[in-house]
This record gives C-alpha cells, structure tokens and sequence, in this order.
C-alpha cells in the first residue's frame, strides 16, 4: 500500500501572501486545522495550522487596544505564521512508513510532494482508516487473540496449520507484544465459520487463547 492510493487530492491550499483570516475562514469552509501553503508555482513552501495560528495571535493579557488587536490580525500574512521546515512525503511512499514518520515527528499532516510540487496530502485520520481496514476491524467475524504464541514460537506453525483444516478464512493476522512482557501474543481475525471447534482444537494443542465474536 502506497501514500498515492490513499492521499488526499486535490489539496486546499492558500499562499504565502494571502492574509491570515482568509487563511482562518477557508480553514473554517473546508472543516479542516491544516493548510498547506504553495507559491504560484505549485511548490510547497510551508504549513499554517489553528495551532500555529494561536501561537502567533496577540496574548490576550496585551495593552493594545481591542481596535489595535483588529488592525495587527487584519495585517497578518500566512508568511508571517506558518511553518517553513515541512516534513512530507513522496507518493511511493509505503503507508507503513508514512505512519512511523508521523508517530516519530509527532506530526499528524504529511503532505505529499512529487519533483517539488505538492500533489496530495495523507492524515492521520486517513492512517487511522486504513489500519481499521487492514487489521480487519469493524467487519463481521471472531477475534482471536493467542498468548505467548508469536511467529518464533514452536507452536505458531501449528496454529495457521490448524486453521486451514477446519476451512476458516484469515481477514488479518498480527503480532503485539505486550507492555512489560518479553513475548509476543498474536491476534487472528477470522471470518465466519465453525469457530467453536477451531477454539476447541486450538486449546488441544496448548494455546492459551481468547475468543470475540466482533
């Protein structure tokens, strides 16, 4: 899976020139925190978000008069505000690596650059989405969930062997470890089927599990 099969397209954007309240209401029209700013060129050349927006806005403990407030923000140009340093991504780009670069920059906007312009933009509400589907949430089934029984245990091969008898499709099959503990758990989503007997049969072979309808 790639950024481009996922990201956001066409973008709202504003310019560096533009005014901050317009920046504001086009924000506002569009229900969105982010707005990627690009030159006439279609060059991507930094970032205005509502917190950003905070940050520069007058202390409401200031001396200037309300009407001087007005007249400073009135003023104010998206270049004066926004984030210059933006980290983004490609098209090619993996989903697993966009979402590790996210979590690591603790950033939750990736726009997304081809030979310099901006094409697109992936969020983490679009990352949240795909993992809900990648991971098989939402969709009818049973959640298995197997204790110390990850990929390198001995017992692992057995499992997956044991599922394919009984004829039970996998929708999605994963390894956690779990906070403070050395091993992995592995979680199964399985389709319907004659789950009760798989359970039964996986118990036989010593797995310590749990099973959910979801």
């Amino acid at each position: 899976m790639y950024v481009r099969e996922y990201m956001s397209t066409p973008v709202v954007t504003t310019e560096p020139d533009s005014l901050m309240l317009d920046a504001q209401k086009l924000m506002q029209e569009h229900h969105i925190r982010r707005l990627p700013v690009v030159d006439k060129k279609g060059k991507l050349v930094g970032l205005v978000t509502q917190d950003r927006l905070r940050e520069v806005s007058p202390s409401p403990a200031t001396s200037l008069s309300i009407w001087e407030l007005n007249y400073l923000l009135a003023k104010m140009k998206v270049k004066d505000a926004m984030v210059k340093r933006v980290i983004t991504v490609a098209p090619d780009t993996t989903i697993e690596e966009a979402a590790s670069l996210g979590q690591n920059k603790n950033i939750g906007t990736l726009p997304v650059v081809d030979k310099g312009k901006l094409v697109g933009i992936i969020t983490t509400t679009d990352l949240f989405k795909i993992l809900t589907q990648v991971l098989g949430f939402g969709q009818p089934g049973t959640r298995i969930h197997i204790h110390k029984c990850g990929r390198g245990h001995p017992l692992f091969p057995k499992v997956l062997e044991t599922i394919n008898k009984h004829g039970v499709g996998i929708r999605a099959m994963f390894a956690v470890t779990p906070p403070g503990e050395g091993h992995e758990d592995t979680i199964i989503h399985l389709d319907n089927g004659d789950v009760p007997a798989l359970v039964k049969d996986l118990e036989k072979l010593g797995c310590a599990l749990e099973a959910r309808a979801r």
